[in-house]
């Protein structure tokens, strides 16, 4: 140790945050220099997703500006993610260019809390309306996750965790590349004894106390997951692709907020039951890319499908065929094509639904340098199956007074069509409703590390949960605010300060529920030496009020982690979150975690 202190400001670390000449390929759909993206965009580098060592998606967009979360409880409960204050189904996820929002959830939200962080090269965030490129419903924004492509030879990759809450968590990665072919394997497991998903609301006179305290059973969690890429480089111009990737998971939940259930008791006195969810969710990418002259083509078709077990069954699948041409001119580039995306919904909560729509969507988008300009045009026409066609458009600018020092402007529509489930679902479906059709514009400026946006979204006919059903919310409802961020890199020193203000109405003057107000984030890693960085990580939340009118911000969380490559293939790291100890809850009635302590350790040859 006291060689590695020795070697303080002596060396460059390793650093996680370097983000020079970073490609992402969620701006335009197509790779693309960061610096071109005119819409506001960060990337979460492959290092800093090590250093850090999630447990979940949630952990690494925690004090992220703008970003919030809420979760039905601890490990594998049900997590929602509102990006600049827009509902979790307005923000479409993808893994490796494959859509993994959960239509047949009620929430239309990507499974966050089933995702594991492992073999991620690098996690592209896209703020605001991106419907002109990547289909209608891209209202509060893009989040792609990118896996490695494997470095060249073979490798293999052990890993070992354990913790708090009897939580275990093993993997083997297995890689191999050479100029023409790479190929990557994984299998990642994790297990957790839990805590109880349900702790007493806010209303409770045993608020305050923890779930083992009064004797509340624990929830268990199990995941495994199995990860393939796969790339076939055929020729100099040609290049083929596929990405298959397993989730199996089972997930114990309780009956509702604030109550406690044991797996197969209803404490509403109805009979047995069950409090366990087996989820399963496949994805599948076949892709192939073609370059010639200033063409490049590109073939894909996807399919995601997705099975929960849950108040007696829910099934449904998404498949999409998109080809695509980037044309490359002196100035820019624009990229044009076709996708044709089929949403298919077999069951919900026991009941066969079979119902079934489908968009064909027409796109495309210019990109355009001219010195210190970037000009972006989006423009993208969806005919439904089911719904009336839609014309969705953005227009974006970047003007450059220095290499870091930049203006930014956007504009855009979306266009949400009700799901399968809100429409017909027996219990809460709605056959009335209603397209919500938004509008979203944002301000920006970036100067040496500094970026400041102001953005607004205005959506009408809102779809809601209203009285035990689907309503649209008459009017238009209003999100509008401030995200702003500050990162800086004193040698050994990194710090970066986040900030986002939201305030949120429907057309009454009503808040959208589960959103804070504002938001202070921060992150500060000190890297003694390139073997070893030692990382502090908080997030405040301020006022924020749930759906039961109940307080459920006002708190700071604070994680920690330390990393030490002991040698150059092995790699140990401890992480304690909520140092503190705090009592919260994101969603009245739920748990969250206390101080726990994770340890573990990865082995590469």
């Amino acid at each position: 140790m006291k060689n590695i202190l020795l070697s303080v400001v002596l060396t460059a670390p390793v650093f996680a945050y370097q983000l020079d000449s970073i490609t992402v390929e969620s701006g335009y759909g197509t790779k693309t220099s960061q610096k071109l993206i005119t819409s506001p965009s960060e990337v979460i580098t492959e290092k800093e997703i090590e250093e850090r060592r999630p447990l979940d998606f949630k952990e690494i967009i925690f004090n992220r500006d703008g970003f919030s979360y809420t979760s039905n409880g601890g490990f594998g409960q049900t997590t929602s993610v509102y990006l600049w204050g827009t509902a979790p189904k307005r923000t479409v996820f993808y893994v490796d260019g494959i859509r993994f929002n959960d239509f047949t959830n009620p929430n239309i939200s990507a499974p966050y809390e089933l995702i594991m962080m492992e073999n991620i090269q690098q996690v592209e965030i896209i703020k605001g309306v991106q419907s002109g490129v990547w289909g209608a419903d891209a209202v509060g924004g893009v989040i792609n996750m990118i896996t490695k492509v494997p470095e060249e030879g073979f490798h293999i990759t052990l890993s070992g965790m354990a913790g708090y809450y009897n939580t275990k968590k093993t993997g083997i990665t297995v890689s191999f590349a050479n100029e023409k072919i790479y190929m990557l394997l994984g299998y990642h497991h994790f297990k957790t004894s839990g805590f109880s998903a349900a702790e007493p609301a806010k209303s409770s006179p045993d608020y305050g106390k923890r779930w083992d305290e009064i004797g509340w059973e624990r929830d268990p969690y199990r995941n495994e997951t199995v990860s393939f890429k796969m790339g076939w480089i055929i020729t100099e111009n040609d290049r083929f692709e596929t990405v298959v990737k397993n989730i199996d998971a089972v997930i114990h939940y309780d009956a509702m907020a604030g109550v406690d259930a044991k797996d197969y008791d209803n404490p509403f006195g109805y009979g047995m039951s069950e409090y366990f969810n087996h989820y399963s969710a496949q994805l599948y990418k076949l892709q192939y890319d073609r370059k010639s002259g200033s063409h490049n083509i590109t073939a894909l078709t996807s399919k995601s499908t997705f099975t929960r077990t849950q108040y007696g069954g829910y099934k449904g699948e998404y498949r999409e065929f998109t080809v695509s041409d980037r044309y490359t001119y002196g100035k820019g580039f624009v990229r044009f094509g076709f996708s044709r995306q089929d949403f298919i919904h077999y069951t919900s909560g026991g009941t066969a639904l079979d119902k079934r729509y489908h968009s064909n969507g027409y796109f495309l988008t210019n990109v355009l340098k001219v010195q210190k300009f970037v000009l972006s045009q989006s423009l993208r026409h969806d005919s439904y199956s089911a719904f009336k066609d839609k014309t969705t458009w953005k227009l974006g600018g970047k003007y450059y007074l220095k290499k870091d020092t930049f203006f930014s402007a956007n504009w855009g529509t979306g266009y949400n069509v009700p799901t399968n489930d809100q429409l017909y679902n027996p219990w809460w479906g709605n056959s009335n409703l209603k397209p919500e059709s938004s509008s979203q514009w944002d301000v920006g400026v970036g100067f040496k590390g500094f970026n400041l946006t102001y953005f607004h979204y205005s959506i009408k006919n809102l779809i809601d949960y209203v009285s035990y059903r689907y309503e649209n919310i008459s009017g238009k409802t209003k999100i509008k605010g401030i995200d702003a961020s500050y990162s800086r890199f004193i040698r050994p020193v990194f710090i970066k300060l986040s900030y986002t203000y939201l305030d949120t109405r429907k057309s009454d003057g009503k808040k959208l529920p589960r959103r804070p107000m504002n938001q202070i984030g921060f992150d500060v890693v000190w890297y003694p030496s390139e073997r070893a960085s030692i990382g502090i990580s908080g997030v405040y939340v301020g006022k924020r009020k749930d759906t039961t009118g109940a307080q459920t911000g006002y708190y700071t969380v604070i994680n920690s982690y330390i990393n030490l490559n002991i040698t150059k293939n092995l790699t140990a790291y401890v992480k304690i979150n909520n140092i503190t100890d705090k009592y919260y809850q994101t969603v009245d009635g739920y748990a969250t975690q206390a101080r726990s302590i994770y340890a573990g350790a990865d082995v590469r040859w």
